[in-house]
């Protein structure tokens, strides 16, 4: 099976590097790209939700794969939602890893705890290229609380801001969920980044979708990347 990891905010496709090799020694063909605005010396100025989903799509696209699961995690939720819209047709299945659903019209920072959605609005809005930064010890204790020191440390370093736009431009969608494409959800057992109904609503927005539940935090692609490994490939059965 060909599987399109898409990573969620502050980092890039090198979160997911435990996972790559779990699902490759699996016999799977792996990509996790890096999204628009989160390289370390992109420009992140007027980069938002519908554009890195565009660029995504070019670049699977480039790719040539005809048929693949796309996998989001967290904010990457709405990017494989627009990814599915547009490629019906190649996506097998789009599966969610506690990522965001979201409505058309409704933008991730909607449905976000009213404090962090204001935490994230007032950064990007003092921010001379609207990003948003995350504060490294946030980052370590609300998504990465079961992560040893020594992976703080090697973490910390390659944080980078994420694009205000795309927690605050509303998704553009023709139908719910995703549409007719097949979906999955995954629960995080340890995940303590938002309440658990915010997760369980998303999923709820889903049309049967089949669920899976796997042990870690918020980034247990870090910390638990064989188990989140095998999560997925039973949601993909």
């Amino acid at each position: 099976m060909r599987i399109v990891l898409v990573h969620g905010g502050w980092q890039g496709g090198w979160a997911w590097d435990g996972v790559v090799a779990e699902l490759t020694k699996a016999g799977h063909e792996v990509w996790a790209p890096t999204l628009q605005g989160h390289g370390d010396n992109d420009d992140r100025a007027g980069v938002t939700l519908s554009t890195m989903a565009d660029n995504l799509i070019g670049r699977i696209a480039d790719k040539g794969w005809d048929r693949f699961v796309v996998v989001g995690h967290s904010g990457g939720g709405p990017i494989i939602q627009l990814v599915a819209e547009a490629m019906p047709e190649q996506v097998e299945q789009a599966i969610f890893i506690d990522a965001w659903v979201l409505a058309d019209g409704e933008s991730i920072n909607a449905i976000l705890p009213t404090e962090l959605a204001n935490f994230a609005r007032g950064t990007a809005a003092s921010s001379p290229d609207q990003s948003v930064p995350i504060p490294p010890q946030l980052f370590m204790t609300a998504f990465l609380q079961d992560g040893s020191e020594e992976l703080h440390a090697q973490v910390e370093p390659r944080l980078v801001p994420s694009p205000g736009g795309w927690l605050d431009e509303p998704i553009r969608l023709r139908s719910a969920g995703t549409g007719d494409v097949p979906s999955g959800y995954i629960f995080l057992q340890e995940d303590r980044a938002v309440p658990q109904e915010l997760y369980r609503a998303s999923a709820d927005r889903l049309t049967n979708p089949t669920t899976a539940s796997s042990p870690g935090s918020h980034q247990a692609m870090l910390t638990r990347p064989v188990e989140l490994a095998a999560a997925i490939v039973s949601v993909m059965s």
